[in-house]
């Protein structure tokens, strides 16, 4: 039972680790200079509701792995089933923003 605990308190970390990434690297997007401005604010807009919604389930199982007071089959599987749907949900907040900066960066060096 200590590994479970240990599994779920390092998937907290390791995923507040990578939400906080995620925060950061949308901080520092630059916008690009080619007049796809309101592209852009779309794309920032959905992927900063994306991290937040992955802020928010983290939050959730943070305290729904604090509340536990016994690891029964019912909270294992519904943390289990929660840190399932955050790590789908932080590979799509990853991949948007790599799309974003990887085709911004081809543009700008095929502009050069």
């Amino acid at each position: 039972m200590l590994i479970v605990l240990f599994e779920f308190a390092r998937n907290l970390k390791i995923t507040r680790f990578t939400i906080d990434v995620l925060t950061q690297r949308l901080l520092h997007l630059e916008s690009p200079r080619d007049g796809t401005s309101k592209e852009w604010a779309r794309f920032v807009g959905l992927t900063h509701e994306s991290v937040a919604a992955c802020d928010q389930l983290h939050d959730a199982l943070r305290a729904k792995f604090s509340d536990v007071q016994s690891l029964d089959s019912g909270a294992i599987a519904f943390l289990n089933a929660g840190f399932a749907e955050l790590h789908r949900k932080i590979a799509e907040s990853i991949a948007r923003l790599n799309s974003f900066e990887y085709g911004t960066a081809k543009e700008r060096s095929t502009c050069s």
